[in-house]
């Protein structure tokens, strides 16, 4: 069987069919595998994969996340106690100190400087 181009395209390289001939010819011999490397010193080639450590720190991130995600599901839509807070605070005037609105201003440019950083 003549093999002289794959997929309508030409064989550029002659070694590439000589060995697919080669592999031909061998495929009834037990114990041998045509198309592994092979090394004379450690045998046949082996696969490997390596995972970065950005990989690895973007997999704990996302199991932080994940698992931060779990715990915002078991809370409740709206606690009464933290409302009721709120509610008595509102009507004592403590949102209107200078204390809290300093506060409160201090908090939203941390929050427009972190945008600004992206």
């Amino acid at each position: 069987m003549a093999m002289d181009k794959i997929n309508g395209s030409p064989l550029l390289r002659q070694g590439i069919l000589d060995r697919f001939r080669g592999a031909e010819r061998g495929a009834g011999q037990a114990g041998t595998n045509p198309g592994a490397v092979t090394d004379p010193s450690t045998g046949p080639a082996a696969d490997k994969a390596d995972i970065s450590d950005a990989a690895r720190r973007l997999i704990d991130l996302r199991q932080a996340v994940d698992t931060g995600r779990r715990a915002l599901a078991e809370l409740p839509d709206v606690r009464p106690e933290k409302v009721a807070a709120a509610r008595e605070r509102l009507a004592t005037g403590f949102y209107n100190s200078v204390e809290v609105r300093d506060a409160v201003a201090e908090r939203v440019a941390g929050v427009i400087a972190g945008i600004d950083g992206l």
